[in-house]
């Protein structure tokens, strides 16, 4: 740390397309949820994450010599089109409120947008993005653009919130 305070990370996003880039969001998911938040590990590590219609991302710090520092992953149900969930977004304690949340968040965004969305009758391309939101990042969400909706409910012993997000394609 600088005597102007804490430098600010090179953030390099990364879509995971093999079994080590999956092992490494694994190795930030564990270390957040089941770590930090106590998780059960049977809980968090599930079938999903290798199904074929689940996008993982991670962020990486160039500055810390390419450590992840940022995951999350888009799920996607062919029954369900122009709907994705976003959900295991987790952020290394280190690198909360450096934007690597954000970086996570608009790149399973710009995912979803452009692999997922479905177009009206007037060819305007649009997607829905549900997420559960733990209460204590609602605030987070919100930022983003994210309404809040519904009522508390307990998922793996944490308090969580529905929320959701449209996106447009710009033309």
């Amino acid at each position: 740390m600088s005597a102007a305070g804490p430098r600010a990370p090179r953030l390099l996003v990364e879509r995971v397309h093999d079994a080590a880039g999956l092992a490494a969001a694994h190795t930030l998911r564990l270390a957040v949820f089941v770590d930090e938040q106590q998780v059960p590990a049977e809980e968090e590590i599930d079938d999903l994450d290798t199904a074929p219609t689940t996008t993982h991302v991670l962020v990486r710090d160039t500055q810390e010599d390419g450590a992840v520092v940022g995951t999350g992953r888009l799920l996607t149900d062919p029954a369900h089109p122009g709907e994705t969930h976003i959900g295991r977004v987790a952020v290394a304690a280190s690198a909360r409120g450096t934007g690597a949340g954000a970086a996570v968040m608009r790149a399973l965004e710009e995912i979803a947008l452009a692999e997922h969305a479905t177009s009206d009758a007037d060819g305007r391309r649009s997607v829905r993005v549900l997420l559960s939101a733990q209460v204590q990042a609602i605030g987070f969400y919100e930022r983003l653009g994210y309404a809040v909706s519904g009522p508390v409910y307990l998922d793996a012993g944490i308090d969580h919130r529905d929320a959701a997000k449209t996106l447009t394609a710009v033309r």
